[in-house]
């Protein structure tokens, strides 16, 4: 048996990168997928296409996760569609390619990072959360980065926010595991994905000078992401919450 068949599925910044394999792993594994993201290209309809071969629903919905109005239409949508929500993965997510030093960080740059990387985690959560104490069930990964652990070398506002992400994981997963709702936190290290190249690229490095600091020898997947995320989705991580998976290749 698949493990999440018959589940509803909401995947934030899951078009692209790691969200994109997240979507498709999940619809994969039978749930029936939503896609958010704020943009849209012909790339969406293909990722559609792709998850509906595995005979589940796959939809799209647009919306800037730092909007609360634009959050809560998105919930909206999705129980008038599908009736609950059962499992969220927050992916959505920005970097900075110019960054230079924490003192010459504006305070715009500072507030455009919050409000996506750790508001916007928060905001989905506080609209998926009553849906899942309803029904008693749910599954809450947020998608944070060794960054968030070690400091990284992505800013101090990237760091901030992502260390943010683990820290709310764990307050929100002491909140509601009396309600059958575990909450737990991947934090994944190098991975090949567009951010990833565009990071490297403003910090004057190649892909050569990232791998050889990676033990396992290479960078990761975005399926790799995805198989923690599917772990963390199903019925056998019922008492695992309030956790963080490291899948670093052990950089």
């Amino acid at each position: 048996m698949k493990r999440v068949e018959g589940r509803i599925a909401v995947v934030t910044g899951g078009t692209r990168g790691i969200g994109r394999a997240i979507s498709l792993r999940l619809a994969e594994e039978g749930a029936n997928v939503v896609v958010v993201s704020r943009g849209t290209d012909h790339s969406i309809e293909e990722l559609l296409h792709k998850a509906r071969k595995f005979k589940v629903e796959a939809i799209h919905l647009r919306a800037d996760v730092s909007s609360s109005e634009q959050v809560k239409k998105v919930f909206e949508d999705v129980i008038e569609r599908f009736a609950r929500v059962d499992i969220l993965v927050n992916n959505a997510a920005i970097a900075d390619y110019v960054y230079k030093s924490g003192w010459e960080l504006s305070e715009e740059k500072w507030d455009e990072m919050y409000s996506i990387n750790l508001k916007g985690v928060f905001l989905c959560c506080r609209e998926a959360i009553p849906i899942m104490i309803k029904n008693r069930w749910g599954r809450i990964i947020n998608i944070s980065s060794t960054s968030g652990i070690t400091g990284g070398t992505s800013g101090i506002h990237y760091a901030a926010t992502k260390g943010g992400v683990i820290a709310l994981t764990k307050a929100i997963a002491n909140e509601v595991a009396r309600f059958g709702i575990t909450v737990n936190c991947v934090a994944p290290s190098k991975v090949g994905t567009e951010m990833f190249y565009n990071t490297i690229k403003s910090q004057g490095l190649t892909e050569k000078d990232v791998v050889r600091k990676i033990p396992v020898g290479r960078l990761g997947r975005p399926e790799d992401i995805a198989d923690a995320v599917a772990y963390f989705a199903g019925e056998q991580a019922g008492y695992t919450t309030g956790q963080v998976l490291v899948v670093s290749g052990g950089y």
